[in-house]
């Protein structure tokens, strides 16, 4: 259960940077904002990872 909540707090993290890049910004910090879109990306597959995992061991 805690892993789906960090991809969906992930899920949220990326909308919000993306907004406040275009809405306070106005796009000028877009390579920023892209950077940590991916971070908070790559953070959410490491989520993703380990709950499958957790899974695959809990059915073995």
């Amino acid at each position: 259960m805690n892993q789906l909540k960090g991809l969906y707090i992930s899920l949220i993290l990326i909308m919000f940077v993306n907004l406040t890049n275009f809405s306070f910004f106005d796009g000028n910090y877009s390579g920023i904002a892209m950077m940590l879109s991916v971070t908070i990306f790559f953070i959410a597959t490491l989520f993703y990872i380990n709950a499958s995992h957790r899974m695959k061991d809990t059915e073995q």
